[in-house]
C-alpha cells in the first residue's frame, strides 16, 4: 500500500512510489511496437507482391478502430435519401463517355461522384454509429437470398484472384468493381428502408430514362449519333469511337444508342424500364398524370425500335406481355361478379392464342431473317459460345479473372465485349459465377412477384413491373455484356431489398 501524506487541511493524499523506470513497461512497448512495425511491413509487402492482401491486413485494423471509435450521431437519413434521388436520376441520364479518369481510378462522372457521397456517408455511419450498423444488418437479414447472393457473386470474384491470368488487368477491375457497385448497393441497402422511398427511387429512375429515350428518338430520325456530336469531349480511345461509329448501321437500319456506350446497352436499359412506365401509368390516380406515363411507355418503345436491337424488343414485348397476362390474370379472379369479366376473360384468351405465333416470329428473329447482319450477329454469338466452352472446362472454378474474357478469346480489340454476361462470368469466375448471378436475378424476380400479391394495391403494381423487369435483364443478359446498366440494375436490387425492411406479410401495412 502506498504511503498518506497529511495536507494542511488535514486530508490525506496517496503518494505513487512506483519507480520512474519499469522494464516491464518498457518490453511491452517495445514489443507492442516491434509487432505493429512487422504487421505493417508484412501488409506493405504483401500489397506490393499481391494487392488484394492489402486489403486483407486492412480489415483487423478497421474493425479495431470501429470497436474503440466514439459513438456518434448518424448521417442524416433524409440527406442520404436525397442524394439517392439525384443519383437514380442521373445513372441514365449523363453520356457514359463523357468522364474524367485519373490513373487506375474508376472514371469519374456526376453520378458516381454521388453515389461515391453516399458511400462516405455509409462508411462514417458504419464506423460512428451502432444505430447504422444494426439497420444494415436487419437489411441484409430481411432481404435474404437477394443480398446473400449478391455478396456470394463479389466473394466469388475475390477468390478468383490468386487464379487469374493477368492479374494486373483483374484486380484493378475487381477493385472498380466493389467501388461502382458493391459499396453503393450497402449504401441503398441502408438508407432506403421504406416502400415509399423505393418507389420515389423507381420513379427517379423512370423519369431520368426519358430524355434517354428522346434523345435515341431524335437520333434515328436524324441519323447523328450523340456520341458523333460530342466526340471532341470523349475521353476514351479512338478504338472505342470507331467502333461505335462502325456499329451504328445494320442492313441499311440506323441504329440509335443516345447516351449509352453501344445500341444494345440502349435497348436493354429501355426494355427493363417500360414495365416501371407502365406501373406507374396503372397505379396513376389523375387522367393526367396516366396520360404523362403512358407516353413515356411509349417514347421508351420508340426508343426500343430506334436502336433496332432485336433483343430488347423481343424482352420487352415479353417482359410487358408477362405482366399484361398477370395481370389481366388476376383481374379475371377479382372480377367474378361484374360485367367486366367476359371481357378480361377474352383478352386473356386471346393473349394466350397469339403466344404460339409470338414464339415463332421471336425464334425467326433470333435465327437471323431480320437480314445479313443480324444473322452473323446471331452465328457470333453460337462462335463465341462454342469457342469459350473448352477454356471454361479448362478453368471450371475461379476462371481467369476479373474482366479478362473478351482478351481470352481473342475479342480485345475486334468488338467492345462478348455477347453474353453470363458467358463473360463464366470466363472471369468459373461457372460458380454465372450460376451465382442468375440465382440473385431469380431471387430477386421471385420476391418481387411474391411480393406483388401481398402488398397493397397502390403498390401491387409496381412489384409486377419489377418482376416484368427482372424477366427482362435475365433474357436480355444471354445476348449483351456491356456493364454499363448493370450500376442502374444493382441500384434498382438494393432499393428492393432495403423495402424489404418495412414490407410485412399483413397487405393492409404495405402502403406507400
Amino acid at each position: 500500500m502506498a504511503p498518506v501524506h497529511p495536507l494542511s487541511n488535514g486530508v490525506t493524499q496517496a503518494i505513487d512510489t512506483a519507480p520512474v523506470f519499469s522494464l516491464a513497461r518498457m518490453a511491452r512497448s517495445v514489443g507492442f511496437s516491434a509487432a505493429l512495425t512487422l504487421y505493417v511491413a508484412l501488409g506493405a509487402a504483401a500489397s506490393v507482391i499481391y494487392p488484394p492482401l492489402g486489403a486483407a491486413f486492412l480489415v483487423p485494423i478497421a474493425l479495431g478502430i470501429v470497436a474503440v471509435a466514439p459513438a456518434a450521431k448518424a448521417s442524416p437519413r433524409r440527406l442520404a435519401l436525397t442524394l439517392l434521388t439525384a443519383a437514380a436520376f442521373l445513372m441514365p441520364l449523363w453520356p457514359a463517355y463523357l468522364f474524367i479518369k485519373v490513373g487506375p481510378m474508376p472514371a469519374l462522372v456526376p453520378p458516381r461522384l454521388v453515389l461515391y457521397a453516399v458511400s462516405a456517408l455509409w462508411a462514417y455511419d458504419m464506423t460512428f454509429s451502432r444505430l447504422r450498423r444494426a439497420q444494415f444488418i436487419f437489411a441484409v437479414r430481411k432481404s435474404g437470398a437477394v443480398s446473400a447472393l449478391l455478396f456470394v457473386l463479389f466473394a466469388l470474384g475475390l477468390l478468383s484472384l490468386p487464379f487469374s491470368e493477368g492479374r494486373s488487368i483483374a484486380i484493378p477491375e475487381f477493385i472498380r468493381q466493389s467501388v461502382i457497385w458493391l459499396v453503393p448497393y450497402c449504401a441503398v441497402l441502408t438508407y432506403c428502408r421504406r416502400q415509399r422511398d423505393f418507389a420515389l427511387l423507381m420513379k427517379a429512375l423512370v423519369i431520368g430514362a426519358i430524355p434517354v429515350a428522346l434523345i435515341a428518338i431524335a437520333e434515328a430520325a436524324s441519323h447523328q449519333l450523340l456520341a458523333n456530336l460530342l466526340s471532341p469531349f470523349i475521353a476514351d480511345d479512338a478504338e472505342w469511337l470507331r467502333n461505335v461509329q462502325s456499329l451504328k448501321i445494320r442492313d441499311g437500319a440506323f441504329r440509335a444508342q443516345s447516351t449509352h456506350t453501344h445500341p444494345l446497352s440502349m435497348g436493354e436499359h429501355v426494355a427493363f424500364t417500360a414495365p416501371l412506365a407502365l406501373a406507374f401509368a396503372l397505379s396513376a390516380r389523375k387522367w393526367q398524370t396516366r396520360a404523362l406515363w403512358m407516353a413515356a411507355f411509349a417514347a421508351f418503345a420508340l426508343a426500343a425500335v430506334a436502336t433496332n436491337a432485336r433483343g430488347a424488343i423481343i424482352v420487352m414485348i415479353l417482359s410487358v406481355g408477362v405482366m399484361s397476362g398477370i395481370l389481366l390474370w388476376r383481374a379475371l379472379q377479382r372480377t367474378s361478379a361484374t360485367r367486366w369479366r367476359p371481357l378480361v376473360g377474352l383478352a386473356f384468351l386471346a393473349a394466350v392464342a397469339i403466344s404460339p405465333l409470338a414464339s415463332v416470329a421471336a425464334y425467326g428473329v433470333i435465327a437471323g431473317k431480320g437480314g445479313v447482319s443480324a444473322a452473323n450477329s446471331t452465328q457470333s454469338r453460337l462462335d463465341q459460345i462454342e469457342m469459350a466452352w473448352p477454356k471454361i472446362l479448362k478453368r471450371p472454378i475461379g476462371g481467369y479473372g476479373s474482366g479478362r474474357s473478351a482478351r481470352v478469346l481473342g475479342y480485345w480489340g475486334r468488338t467492345l465485349t462478348l455477347d453474353n454476361y453470363y458467358l463473360s462470368l463464366a470466363l472471369d469466375l468459373g461457372l460458380p459465377g454465372p450460376i451465382a448471378f442468375f440465382a440473385m436475378l431469380a431471387a430477386w424476380g421471385f420476391a418481387s412477384l411474391r411480393r406483388s400479391a401481398r402488398a397493397h394495391p397502390s403498390l401491387a403494381v409496381l412489384y409486377l413491373a419489377m418482376f416484368a423487369s427482372i424477366v427482362s435483364i435475365i433474357i436480355g443478359r444471354s445476348i449483351i455484356s456491356q456493364t454499363g446498366n448493370l450500376a442502374i440494375i444493382y441500384f434498382m436490387m438494393a432499393a428492393f431489398a432495403g423495402a424489404s425492411v418495412t414490407f410485412s406479410p399483413r397487405r393492409g401495412r404495405n402502403q406507400a
